[in-house]
């Protein structure tokens, strides 16, 4: 199992047990690490190359940059104001290669105030992440935190229609009716229904606008996409969460390459964000020695403190939002990806394929022609913003 798609299984499981939504970034958090990464030595840098699977930092660095494009992003290593930190850091970190776009923000700063975290962060993605860290977080004794945040809100390539939104009964896992508004696009849309091995599901694709970094249409940008996974039965999210992190390919296999009639078509409207401490995680998965005394962040500071350094607090949000937002409609085919169709066959049918989401579901914002995950996601609540 991919290391980060470990970490989103910890905290996707953590969220269904609490019956919360939840979003999560194996993307941000890679690029969190390598940030911390550029500040390690001997053992502890052996055991984050290890846990990421990457050889060295510059292929940590290489792997993370050709994520970023259209992205608000921001991740950061912030050192307590009484230690120096290193030249050869100061001027090493942001690496060039992660500074594809002025809404990336990778920096490692001497100040240590939560109110200078936290507008880090609000500068580096426009606003969109507020109060990363609440006033608790930082204790007297910590030394280092190291925080990343990403926010995705793009314009969909196909128009949903406002006037087409309706309320619609969502039925929480729980089995509580939540009454809440519902897109509407009944017609042609690239969808599949699956019968898989004890697990039935849908899936639907709704692509984003191709844009360039002037915000203009541009064909050779990024294909983005939102993949939604529809488990047949109410309880069918657990199975699907499980499939999605164990199968690292399971999410891109089941992309839908044609397209079908669908009515009804609806998905619910919701907006939400998610934090979690991802520390915490990635010591229960086997990453330790950053977070231990043992820690050697010899590369960072040149002050060290006679207790040593080590990474005291590592967090993450992520937030969505899904509405009707769109301009201009397009039509675009997808290329073809060469990869097996999942276990149990797609199932065709001459008549419209029903697609209506009033129930817990997953789903994945891809870039599909790179076949690389953004954000994995599952809505149990669409009415909680929480």
């Amino acid at each position: 199992m991919d290391c980060c798609l470990k970490v989103a299984w910890y905290a996707g499981m953590k969220a269904i047990t609490e019956q919360s939504n939840f979003i999560f970034s194996p993307m941000s958090l890679r690029a969190g690490l390598a940030l911390l990464a550029v500040g390690t030595h001997g053992a502890t840098l052996r055991e984050l190359l290890t846990f990421l699977g990457s050889e060295n930092t510059h292929h940590l660095d290489a792997a993370t940059a050709r994520l970023l494009s259209n992205l608000s992003f921001a991740a950061g290593i912030f050192v307590d104001r009484t230690l120096l930190l290193k030249p050869e850091t100061r001027s090493s970190c942001p690496p060039p290669p992660l500074l594809t776009r002025p809404s990336h923000s990778l920096s490692i700063s001497r100040t240590f105030l939560t109110a200078e975290m936290n507008a880090f962060v609000e500068q580096a993605t426009a606003g969109r992440i507020r109060n990363l860290l609440s006033d608790g977080a930082v204790h007297g004794d910590t030394k280092v935190v190291l925080a990343n945040g990403m926010h995705f809100k793009a314009t969909w390539a196909r128009r949903f229609d406002p006037s087409d939104t309706v309320p619609h009964y969502f039925y929480r896992r729980d089995g509580e009716p939540v009454w809440v508004p519902f897109l509407s696009d009944a017609g042609m849309h690239y969808a599949e229904s699956f019968d898989a091995p004890g697990l039935e599901f849908k899936v639907l694709r709704c692509f984003y606008k191709m844009v360039g970094r002037d915000g203009r249409l541009d064909s050779r940008a990024p294909c983005f996409c939102m993949l939604i996974f529809l488990p047949h039965s109410d309880d069918g999210l657990l199975d699907l969460l499980r499939l999605a992190v164990t199968e690292p390919d399971f999410v891109m296999r089941c992309a839908p390459r044609r397209e079908q009639e669908v009515c009804p078509c609806k998905v619910p409207k919701f907006k939400f964000s998610f934090a979690f401490d991802a520390g915490n995680a990635l010591r229960q998965l086997g990453l330790s020695e950053p977070f231990t005394y043992a820690a050697d962040l010899s590369g960072m500071v040149s002050s060290m403190p006679a207790e040593g350094l080590y990474v005291s607090a590592m967090r993450q949000t992520c937030a969505v939002e899904v509405d009707e937002e769109a301009r201009q409609r397009l039509r675009r085919r997808a290329p073809f990806l060469a990869q097996p169709v999942p276990a149990g066959h797609p199932r065709r049918s001459p008549q419209p394929m029903s697609f209506v989401a009033d129930h817990p579901f997953m789903f994945a914002i891809v870039e599909y022609e790179k076949a690389e995950l953004l954000f994995l996601s599952h809505v149990i609540d669409p009415s909680n913003e929480d």
